[in-house]
């Protein structure tokens, strides 16, 4: 007998929509569990943040989203970028809020599970690769310290397009973090904008003598299929 969509266990993600990455690095991590689907929706890159002086999320968007996504039976919904940082944190979490009370399904981004992953492990010598200037690159640095994260060094690639990270290679992403590594005898890169290929690098990078790379594509997604299994397994 057939297996029918709803008996399959599915993560939804929510991504910026000028992402060109975030289905890369899903596709790999989910080649080998075929049984778990990827579910994907988008909102305006340019038309998240609201204005003002407490700036946090333009909520519409997402609830269309989150909804989009109820409707494919989404066990977990992970909004897989990395704004959240940005913004203090604080806004992931009231996103979180928000999308469960709405859909009832869990909530996870990858910015919170970015910052209880290095909180986990203080032993770490973490670095930073932002895709913007040296102001984001440093606000982000500030955002992760006040998060108790001691981010030790930074570096910006410029990059002012967000699709234009998307062409950014592995290669050439895994040369900066060698960079910014050996400058500051740090033992981890967190390369942090999710249409950046930080997979791409850490395939490339040599175990025995390179940094660890945190992609945060993949720390997004990983969160997703962490919610899923537990949820699955109540």
């Amino acid at each position: 007998m057939p297996e029918t969509a709803s008996a399959r266990r599915a993560i939804g993600l929510i991504v910026p929509s000028s992402n060109r990455v975030v289905e890369r690095a899903a596709a790999r991590l989910l080649a080998g569990t075929p049984e778990i689907d990827c579910c994907i929706a988008r909102v305006p890159y340019g038309g998240i943040v609201a204005a003002g002086p407490a700036a946090g999320y333009r909520l519409d968007p997402f609830d269309t989203a989150a909804m989009l996504l109820e409707e494919a039976g989404v066990d977990t919904i992970c909004w897989n970028a990395t704004r959240g940082a940005a913004l203090g944190f604080a806004a992931d979490r009231d996103l979180c809020r928000r999308i469960e009370d709405k859909t009832g399904i869990p909530a996870v981004t990858t910015a919170l599970a970015a910052l209880a992953l290095l909180r986990a492990e203080p032993g770490r010598r973490v670095g930073l690769i932002a895709q913007g200037d040296e102001a984001e690159s440093l606000h982000v640095t500030r955002q992760f310290r006040r998060g108790g994260v001691d981010i030790r060094d930074h570096l910006w690639l410029g990059i002012t397009n967000n699709l234009d990270a998307a062409d950014f290679t592995g290669d050439r992403l895994l040369t900066e973090a060698r960079t910014l590594a050996a400058r500051s005898r740090l033992d981890t890169i967190l390369v942090w904008s999710t249409n950046l290929s930080g997979y791409a690098a850490g395939l490339a990078a040599d175990p025995a003598s390179d940094p660890a790379i945190l992609d945060a594509a993949e720390i997004g997604i990983n969160a997703a299929l962490i919610s899923t299994s537990a949820r699955q397994q109540r």
